[in-house]
């Protein structure tokens, strides 16, 4: 296995170190400093300060964070690091991740999905920089480090399709939790039986297992996108390399 001389650079490694801990900050801060504004459309419960943890966007860079350290673990040479970090198969299912995670925040933004930025108090100003920083800055930036390889190694083309089990498991845990919790919590409208019905039957009152079973194909077409988009990383990786 060769090193690229970049990985083997330790002031990369340790400005990705800083940035790893940085990110991991972050997440502690909006934990540690939780505030509850009622928001009749995108908060009208209370659901507590850990549930942000229920959401893709969150799991996403926790796992880019935890990349991002171990990589820069890796560079100062440690070999238990180096074999996942430097596993080109991992980081495509990590960047795969990351890069849905802003492409549908992004998408939802013009819908009205997302909740508006706001900068007119410290608190507010908080919560939207962490909002740009997972989903605009966190991608980009692992999407350039994606096509600068740690090593010569391939992606595995065989274990692709495994970059849909995280979010597959995600979904169908949030469906589950969302049809059984009181008060409900769906972390995205997606996961709701009532959001797709509304979209295709309008006013027509809602038939349950009907709706849940439309859901199917929807949660196949979301899981698709997944392994389309790591193919398609993986794919120009490869052929880099």
């Amino acid at each position: 296995m060769i090193i690229r001389p970049i990985y083997k650079n330790k002031k990369f490694g340790a400005a990705l170190f800083v940035f790893s801990l940085f990110c991991f900050a972050v997440i502690i801060h909006r934990l540690s400093y939780y505030v509850y504004e009622f928001d009749p459309k995108f908060s009208p419960v209370d659901y507590g300060k850990f549930n942000i943890l229920s959401f893709f966007t969150v799991q996403s860079n926790i796992l880019v964070a935890f990349y991002l350290l171990l990589t820069s673990i890796a560079i100062f040479g440690n070999e238990k690091a180096q074999k996942i970090a430097f596993n080109p198969t991992f980081g495509s299912f990590v960047t795969t991740y990351i890069l849905v995670t802003g492409a549908v925040y992004c998408c939802g933004i013009p819908l009205g999905f997302t909740p508006p930025f706001k900068w007119d108090n410290p608190n507010h100003f908080m919560l939207s920089f962490i909002q740009v920083l997972h989903h605009m800055i966190i991608p980009p930036l692992m999407l350039a480090l994606w096509f600068f390889p740690a090593t010569d190694r391939k992606v595995n083309k065989k274990k692709i399709w495994m970059v849909g089990i995280y979010p597959l498991v995600y979904s169908v845990f949030s469906i589950i939790r969302g049809a059984v919790s009181d008060p409900e919590f769906y972390a995205y409208p997606f996961y709701k039986p009532d959001f797709l019905w509304d979209m295709l039957f309008g006013n027509i009152p809602i038939n349950l297992p009907l709706a849940y079973l439309i859901m199917i194909p929807e949660l196949f077409l979301g899981i698709s996108f997944f392994i389309i988009i790591c193919k398609i990383l993986s794919l120009i990786r490869n052929r880099m390399i």
